[in-house]
């Protein structure tokens, strides 16, 4: 992906999780984030599809952050939501954003070689907060995380 994906990444959970973070802040940032991708991604390729994406993600990212990949298969997007909270949560907040923007950033990559960067791209791009937000995609309010 380019690096502006990257750069979006970074400035978004930067921006969510305000301007001295702690772990906490970090945690509800990369969520947030998460769950603004998920939502937009699900009725294209579905939960399941989601899923398995976010599976390898934190695979491969936690080869980087072995903390991170998880000790048994999660059961559901809650289940991997709240194993990835707790893991986040026990590390220090620069430690936690480096590995969550890590993760997001792998995730968008796995994403963009199933269906191409372009198409990654306009499925994502409400989703960043130095971009237009979509229509359908809840306006955010960039100072409250």
């Amino acid at each position: 992906m380019p690096s502006t994906v990257s750069q979006s990444i970074q400035g978004t959970l930067t921006q969510r999780a305000g301007g001295a973070p702690d772990a906490r802040a970090v945690v509800d940032a990369v969520s947030r984030t998460w769950q603004f991708m998920a939502a937009q991604l699900e009725p294209v390729i579905g939960e399941r599809g989601v899923g398995v994406l976010l599976d390898r993600a934190v695979h491969l990212t936690g080869k980087l952050y072995p903390w991170l990949a998880y000790t048994a298969a999660p059961q559901d997007h809650a289940d991997r939501l709240a194993r990835l909270q707790t893991q986040f949560a026990r590390r220090d907040a620069k430690e936690a954003a480096e590995a969550g923007c890590a993760l997001l950033i792998t995730f968008t990559e796995l994403l963009a070689g199933l269906i191409g960067e372009s198409l990654t791209e306009r499925l994502l791009a409400s989703v960043w907060l130095d971009t237009p937000p979509h229509p359908d995609h809840p306006k955010e309010d960039a100072n409250h995380v």
